[in-house]
This record gives C-alpha cells, structure tokens and sequence, in this order.
C-alpha cells in the first residue's frame, strides 16, 4: 500500500493504526537516505562532531524502579547535518513532509510523530486537498516545525528549537533565511522562545493547510541512537549557548532560591496530592516553591540556570536542564509511568541524579515526607555515588 492510498484507504474507511504503522516504516526516508540525498543534490551541510554519552547509574534512589535501569549505558550520538529537499510537498494537519512518494521521517521528528500526524490529519483533510487560502503558492524555502508534539514544552525545547542550530547553519552557509512553518497558532513559550532566537513574526509561516508544495524544504537530521525512536536528549548545546547567557544578564536572579521546588499544583497531571505535607522538609532545607508556568521563559532559563538543587515531579519543566551548572536533581517518579528522560538529560549535562518511586492516585502522585528528607540530604552531601537511602 503507496501513503497515498494509505490516506485515502483512512478517508474512506477508518484508519487502522497497524496498518498505519506498517505503510509509513514502509514509505519512509530513512537519516541515511535523507543524506545521501543531500550529498548528491549538492546541498549537505555537516555540522559539529559525533558525541559519546554516558548514562551512569542514579546517584540516590527511595522506592527503587528496575524500568528506570534501561536508560542505562555509554552511547554515540551521530553528527548533525542539514541540508535542502528540492520539490517537496506538505499534506495533512498537523503535515507530513513528502519527497516523491515517500516522507521524510526527520522533518517532522520520529515515526511515532509521523503516525499521529496521519490520524490527527485524516478528519480534517478535505478531499480536494488545497492550501489554506484556496491556492495552491508553494512555498519557496522553509524548514517544517509543525507537528502532533510540538505544543508540549519539552518536545517544544527538545525536538523543535534544537534543530534550529541546523537551520542556523544553513542560513550562514547559504545567505538566506528559510521561513519557518509552524501551527495555526502559537502558545506563549513558543512566541517567546522564537523571539529570543531572533525570529519574528515575518520569519513564521503560520499552517492552516492541507496541502502545500515547497520549492526547497530545509530539513536538520535528528539524532536518535540513545532511545530510537525519540530524539537523543538533546542537541542542546547550542540553544544553552544562545539563551544560558543572555537569560542571566536580563534576569535579577537574587530573587530565586538556589534550592527549588517545582510545583504542579497548576498542571492536570503528576500533581503531588501531599504537597502540603512536604512543605516542613522543604522549609527546612531552604526550598522556595516556583510554577513555571507562572514565569516567562527567560525567567525559567535564569531559574534553573543558577540552582543547586532542584526537587520536582516528573514534567516538562524539567527540559530547562539544559540551562543548569553541576544542579542537583530529586525527580519524583510515578511508579506506573517511568520515564528516565530527565536522568538521561541531566546526567549529559553533568548533575547529580535521584529519584524517589512514587505512588500514584490515578493521574497524581504522593510523596512520603521523610523518603524526601533521605534524598534531599544524600543531594546536599553529594559524596556518595550509586546509593540506595
């Protein structure tokens, strides 16, 4: 089965998401594709040099989790590259990048991406497929940053401003300034973030289409070897580079406590339904409360980038590690949804890492007031490696 009549097979029939699955692993430009492609139109741009990343152990854990021990191992993160897909076409809402009769896996993140692009597109497709105006301009040069995460703030800061350093190389090697293709619309921390990159509103094109063919679509390869089908946490030291500096000179941080607890009492998940209870353990130690959605993204850079020690429930927040010095992290980790991206993610930039297993309550979690006290001492000592407390 072509993508094509993959889609209209899904209009016509419902989708079948194995089927899905299949035909998009099927039709895909694989990374060493997508550069063989770009050495040969004469376009590729390498950039940086291959990583070698270990993940050691954690340095503290309460209520062990054996799922976390997974992330666990040294890794080599390939080079970066960019470079330019002539001819290319956009379809669906959110898109799938498409050259020939395949898509491009990098343009919009991961295959898992790709998979939900096509479900979330198929029941706003129409089935005479034009742009959002009724034409069908194509767009001359432009690099997709529109899909099915990108509204999140870690996938936001992970998948999406990293690869701007790609785009950045492009346009010093090149001259030009490829638009970006982003959502319909978009939230506060994607505004800002762009703007404190230096993009403003005539760099955006805004997605409200269909359909769309771009003359040269600019696309940076992502790297995935730590967790494939995700991103490697993270090509991030660029952004930490372009924002660490900058946050720190605009922002007073005497206002913030170096020792930081990140609530999220505001959020709709991984709430800690105790919080109060903790309140004692943390005075205790000097912690100030912080909501990051309270706070600018310059506020949050600054935040983290002059902590000590960081207490938080596992959430998107936490992607601002990037921005962090030798930071301690206590991580409260639901037992029933493990995710070791932030240990990975804060092991790379050189902290200190535990986590405490954490019962949940259907979406939200408890955490007992004296399995904090054990980790926030073992985190303030930092002198012992690979302990249970």
């Amino acid at each position: 089965m072509t993508l094509e009549a993959l889609i209209r097979n899904i209009e016509e029939k419902g989708f079948s998401y194995a089927n899905t699955l299949v035909t998009l692993d099927r039709n895909q430009v694989t990374r060493e594709e997508l550069y063989d492609l770009f050495v040969k139109n004469g376009s590729l741009i390498d950039y940086g040099e291959p990583e070698s990343v270990t993940v050691s152990e954690p340095d503290a854990v309460v209520e062990e989790l054996p799922e976390m021990n997974r992330w666990q191992g040294t890794y080599t993160i390939s080079k970066p590259f960019v470079g330019v897909v002539n001819d290319a076409r956009i379809v669906g809402s959110p898109p799938l990048a498409i050259s020939g009769s395949n898509y491009i896996a990098d343009a919009s993140v991961s295959p898992n991406v790709q998979t939900l692009n096509v479900i979330k597109s198929i029941p706003r497709t129409p089935k005479r497929i034009v742009s959002g105006n009724g034409k069908r301009e194509p767009i001359e040069e432009g690099v997709l940053l529109h899909n099915s995460w990108h509204g999140g703030y870690f996938h936001w800061v992970a998948e999406t401003l990293t690869r701007l350093e790609g785009v950045e190389k492009y346009i010093e090697r090149t001259g030009r300034k490829p638009n970006l293709i982003v959502g319909p619309d978009l939230n506060s921390f994607q505004a800002e973030s762009l703007a404190l990159l230096g993009y403003d509103r005539d760099d955006l094109i805004h997605w409200q289409s269909a359909y769309c063919e771009v003359e040269r679509l600019v696309v940076p390869s992502m790297r995935r070897e730590i967790d494939p089908p995700n991103p490697s946490p993270f090509s991030h030291w660029w952004l930490r580079n372009t924002l660490r500096r900058r946050a720190l000179d605009e922002i007073d941080t005497s206002r913030f406590s170096s020792r930081v607890y990140i609530s999220r009492n505001d959020a709709d998940t991984r709430r800690v339904l105790n919080e109060s209870d903790l309140a004692t353990v943390l005075d205790k130690y000097g912690f100030e409360t912080y909501q990051l959605s309270k706070m600018t993204v310059e506020e949050t850079i600054a935040l983290f980038a002059q902590a000590d020690c960081i207490v938080a429930p596992h959430g998107a927040g936490l992607a601002d590690l990037i921005y962090t010095d030798d930071v301690a992290l206590i991580e409260f980790m639901p037992e029933d949804r493990v995710n070791g991206v932030y240990y990975m993610l804060a092991k790379q930039v050189g902290g200190w890492y535990g986590y405490i297993g954490c019962q949940t309550h259907g979406s939200d979690i408890t955490v007992p007031p004296q399995q904090l006290e054990r980790s926030i001492t073992a985190a303030i000592d930092r002198d012992q490696t690979a302990q249970t407390v």
